[in-house]
């Protein structure tokens, strides 16, 4: 089995925040520093589902949710608010997925919840079957977007999605993860938290090893690629 870089285009599913505060304030994804700017944007339409000024053209909302999303004056805005029980769900996915927590609802989401459970959302049983998209992405990595994959020999945790308990637990019931393979220097976001919790081995590239990553266990050398047990390859 090849592991190269699994691209987000095409794929319309969505991720995860934590539990809604009871306020009625519009409901939030994460805490994040009070100078940074929670106002609803004048791109978004009106009704529940809004973006914030904070958003980092990371595209992740409108890959995951692009009924709902568009990219306006350089930022991703709700176009359409969700039409339907689908395409709420994979908002409320893009919600949980944000890296910067840019995305609200006027009023806590009753739903929120299960979705939250959906996470690591299975991408395609038929064509990918066995691996899984994590969500909740890191403002760290800029975004960047995290896959578990399934393996007799042990699970592969491919870059460091955003460290949350809920997240964990779900991992774990899915069997863990052996290994962490981080593709990327700027990619390694909550590394270390998932390595003391879920007691994996980290693989990184010598060539994208910084003081952060110091400590990663294996450093692989040269051009690759590099057999990982007896079907897998990693290819950086």
């Amino acid at each position: 089995m090849a592991l190269m870089s699994l691209g987000a285009a095409g794929y319309t599913t969505a991720t995860a925040p934590p539990r809604p505060r009871r306020c009625t304030l519009p409901f939030r994804a994460a805490a994040s520093p009070a100078a940074l700017d929670r106002r609803r944007r004048p791109h978004n339409v009106a009704g529940d589902f809004f973006v914030d000024h904070r958003c980092i053209d990371c595209q992740t909302c409108r890959w995951m949710a692009p009924e709902v999303f568009k990219r306006v004056d350089g930022k991703a805005a709700v176009a359409a608010q969700p039409s339907s029980e689908e395409e709420r769900t994979k908002a409320l996915q893009a919600l949980l997925s944000c890296p910067t927590s840019s995305i609200h609802t006027e009023k806590p989401p009753k739903d929120i919840l299960k979705v939250q459970n959906m996470f690591p959302l299975p991408i395609d049983d038929k064509l990918l079957p066995g691996v899984y998209l994590c969500g909740y992405n890191s403002e760290d990595s800029y975004g960047a977007t995290s896959y578990l994959v399934i393996h007799p020999q042990g699970n592969i945790l491919i870059d460091s999605p955003r460290y949350t308990p809920k997240l964990a637990n779900n991992i774990e019931k899915l069997g863990g993860a052996r290994y962490m393979f981080l593709t990327h220097i700027d990619d390694v976001a909550d590394h270390r938290k998932w390595a003391e919790q879920l007691k994996c081995e980290r693989i990184i590239h010598s060539g994208d090893v910084e003081e952060a990553t110091a400590d990663v266990e294996w450093k692989l050398e040269g051009n690759g690629p590099w057999n990982l047990g007896t079907d897998f390859e990693l290819i950086t």
